[in-house]
C-alpha cells in the first residue's frame, strides 16, 4: 500500500490529510442546486467539485478541458489539477469497496446537500464522509416500504442507489468532507 495503512479510521485522517490539501471550488451547476433549493452559502471554505472525466470538452471560448487517453473523454479540472488523487481513489476504493465499479468521484467539503436524486447517475453510488463534525448523517427516502433510513458514512462506506432515492445531508457542525463513488450515463471505458 501507497497511501493508506488498512485500517478504516485511520485510513480517514490519511484521507482528510489529502484532501485539505486541495482548493475546493464550486461549478456552476452545484450553485444553481443551491439556489433552486433557497440555501444561501457564503461558497468560503466550501465546494463541491466533480473528479473524473465527462464528454464535455469545452470550458470557455478560450480553454477547453485535457482529453484522457484511457476513457476517450475530457478530464474535469480537478482531474487535471491533481492526478495524484487517481491513485489515492484507487487504493481506497481496492480496501474498503473492492468489487464497486465507479468512474467519478463527487467531492464535497462543507457542503449542505438539499433533497435530491443523482439523476444521471446508474445504479448504486458509494458514500464515504470524514471529518472532524458533529451531525450531519445521510438521509435516505426509501418510499413507503422502508421510509428514511440515516446513515452516519463515518462508520463505514454506504452503498445506494442515488439515482433512485431522494437523499440529502442533515445539519452539521465542524468540517465534513464527502466522497460519492459513482458512474453516470457518459461514462465509458471505465
Amino acid at each position: 500500500m501507497t497511501y493508506f495503512i488498512g485500517d478504516w479510521y485511520n485510513d480517514l485522517c490519511l484521507m482528510e490529510n489529502y484532501l485539505d490539501q486541495i482548493e475546493f471550488y464550486s461549478g456552476t451547476e452545484r450553485k444553481q442546486m443551491m439556489t433552486k433549493a433557497n440555501i444561501k452559502m457564503s461558497y468560503k471554505n466550501c465546494g463541491s467539485m466533480l473528479y473524473g472525466t465527462t464528454w464535455k470538452s469545452y470550458l470557455s471560448p478560450t480553454k477547453n478541458r485535457e482529453y484522457d487517453e484511457e476513457t476517450g473523454l475530457y478530464k474535469t479540472k480537478v482531474y487535471s489539477e491533481n492526478p495524484e488523487l487517481k491513485d489515492i481513489y484507487k487504493e481506497f476504493s481496492s480496501l474498503y469497496f473492492p468489487d464497486f465499479e465507479w468512474a467519478q468521484v463527487q467531492m464535497n467539503k462543507n457542503w449542505t446537500t438539499p433533497p435530491h436524486r443523482d439523476t444521471q447517475n446508474i445504479g448504486e453510488s458509494v458514500l464515504v464522509c470524514l471529518g472532524n463534525y458533529i451531525g450531519g448523517l445521510t438521509a435516505v427516502d426509501y418510499g413507503q416500504k422502508q421510509g428514511i433510513i440515516k446513515y452516519d458514512a463515518t462508520e463505514q462506506p454506504i452503498k445506494f442507489d442515488g439515482s433512485r432515492y431522494l437523499h440529502w445531508v442533515e445539519p452539521y457542525k465542524g468540517d465534513r468532507y464527502s466522497l460519492v463513488f459513482f458512474k453516470n450515463y457518459k461514462s465509458k471505458n471505465s
